[in-house]
């Protein structure tokens, strides 16, 4: 039997003594999207820097409408996600009743007030616009993005801060340090590169999964841009490459994080990034090869001149990539946990642009989160947080979070700094440590309802481990064929039938999937 887990000195709220050292250090699973999130500029949307932190701004300022002129005024003094009077209404939900755009409407007029309603959003702190007085608001984000230090500047000759990419467009000649600076600014905030530095300084175990849509009209094999950006500048960071964290023109040097030294490798590799299609019902990972690639065997570099004959190699099979259908839901979570994040600790996700917009951007055919919930908290040990900027207020919006066993979307409340957070822009800019305490609160919350669940189930730790004793020494009186009766097949008897009912392709996979997705929550006795 296991120990008791270790009493805390200091408890950050009561009760959390009672949860074993795993559940208090959970695998963390970060789903991340770029847009408003962790990069400065939407191109699937395109806007561009300045016009996303306006547009961002619009979305966190509060005001009132004027009953008779029907305009809109600012009443809020700072940028912020929750309305300081309930009456009040942000900016940018008076531009979207200003200028509908539902699908209700003739496919002209629509995409006309959509354009009419971003400008709107777009320029909402300039000079004259209702935002004005949030133009220092403005000021301080890109101050707090702009590469301040002397000496590194001087080293990449930055002259300005640019905040429109079109200015300054990407050049093939140059390096990608001098690509990386030449906007005189972070594209990604710095207080998710402090996410990942401080977590690995700390030993955690995490992973991060990026999420992104596709972009309108590219290849389906095509990497939207975003991501290749993320995948580049992450890849620098990681070999301590980065031109902002290389030790190099006063810049700190962090740890490296690329397998080095006894470090986790956080690298995305092209095998590690999926593309969901909704429709199809699939998730495929196009440069993985199906199966687990650790079992695969390795490319031998002997040659006849080493001294040794070389073995007759076999007909090389063709190349099958990894994909994982659903629904239902439990291969392609297993095969993302189990398969996928085992042999990389970084992996990416494009999601289905076209399947959202089709269905007017409901939240239930936004990107795909499943989450081991089974209407409490199931999983204890694993904890799913997606940040995304553009969830809104009592509503994901664009993320679809679901119960990995019955597929069911998870309500929003139960979702919310649990399983979901709320990126607020303005904060992840101007405070380095945001990340870190999104993340801490979302993990203090889902540590409550873990509890919270287990006292409405009746369900005490010193009840647990008085049945683990009980159970311990049952097991050693038993024989094999009974111990077997009494432990094994109980959880293999849902697996069974669920596996008789669906009569799968490859029934073994099926099987072992369906054992994975609840390690620790199978029936431990049989049914008279």
């Amino acid at each position: 039997m296991p120990p008791p887990p270790p009493a805390l000195e200091v408890e950050r709220f009561e009760g959390e003594s009672q949860l074993s050292v795993d559940e208090r250090n959970r695998w963390l699973v970060f789903h991340v999207a770029l847009p408003r999130t962790i990069m400065t500029c939407d191109p699937v949307e395109g806007r561009s820097t300045e016009a996303e932190l306006n547009d961002a701004l619009s979305s966190l300022a509060w005001g009132s409408v004027h009953m008779e002129a029907g305009e809109w005024t600012l009443e809020s003094p700072d940028p912020s996600p929750i309305p300081p009077h309930p009456s009040l209404i942000t900016y940018a939900m008076y531009v979207a009743r200003t200028y509908p755009s539902d699908r209700t409407m003739e496919d002209r007029a629509r995409e006309e007030n959509a354009k009419l309603a971003d400008k709107k959003r777009a320029c909402f702190t300039n000079p004259g616009e209702p935002g004005a007085k949030f133009r220092p608001m403005f000021d301080q984000m890109v101050k707090n993005l702009q590469h301040s230090n002397k000496a590194l500047a001087k080293a990449y000759d930055i002259k300005k801060v640019i905040v429109n990419e079109m200015e300054v467009p990407e050049d093939p000649t140059k390096s990608e340090a001098q690509n990386i600076m030449r906007f005189g600014r972070h594209q990604i905030l710095p207080s998710f590169w402090n996410l990942l530095i401080q977590l690995s300084k700390r030993g955690r175990r995490f992973s991060v999964v990026f999420r992104c849509f596709g972009e309108r009209e590219a290849a389906p094999e095509q990497l939207p841009e975003q991501l290749r950006q993320v995948q580049n500048e992450l890849r620098l960071l990681c070999q301590n490459q980065h031109p902002a964290y290389d030790g190099k023109n006063k810049t700190p040097k962090i740890q490296p994080m690329d397998g080095n030294k006894a470090s986790r490798d956080l690298r995305l590799t092209n095998a590690a990034i999926g593309r969901l299609d909704r429709m199809s019902g699939s998730l495929r990972f196009a440069d993985r090869p199906a199966g687990d690639p650790a079992a695969l065997p390795a490319v031998s570099e002997k040659t006849e001149e080493d001294g040794e004959a070389l073995p007759l190699e076999e007909p090389q099979a063709a190349f099958k990539p990894t994909e994982y259908s659903f629904p239902p839901y439990h291969e392609v979570y297993a095969g993302l946990m189990h398969q996928v994040l085992e042999g990389s600790n970084s992996a990416a996700i494009v999601d289905d642009l076209a399947y959202w917009e089709a269905r007017d951007r409901a939240a239930t055919a936004g990107k795909l989160l499943l989450v081991d919930w089974g209407g409490g908290i199931a999983e204890t040990k694993v904890q799913h947080i997606f940040f995304d900027g553009n969830i809104e207020k009592d509503d994901a919006r664009c993320v679809d979070v679901r119960d990995v066993v019955t597929g069911e979307p998870i309500p929003f409340a139960e979702a919310e700094d649990v399983f979901l957070h709320k990126v607020d822009l303005f904060q992840a800019v101007i405070d380095v440590d945001y990340f870190l305490k999104a993340t801490e609160a979302c993990e203090i919350q889902m540590s409550k309802k873990i509890l919270e669940a287990r006292r409405a189930a009746g369900i005490s730790s010193k009840a647990a481990e008085e049945e683990s004793r009980n159970a311990s020494a049952a097991a050693a009186a038993e024989g094999p064929k009974e111990w077997l009766y009494r432990n094994i097949i109980p959880a293999l008897l849902p697996a069974l039938e669920a596996c008789q009912r669906d009569r799968p392709e490859d029934p073994i996979e099926f099987i072992a999937f369906y054992m994975l997705r609840h390690p620790k929550q199978y029936s431990k006795t049989l049914l008279p």
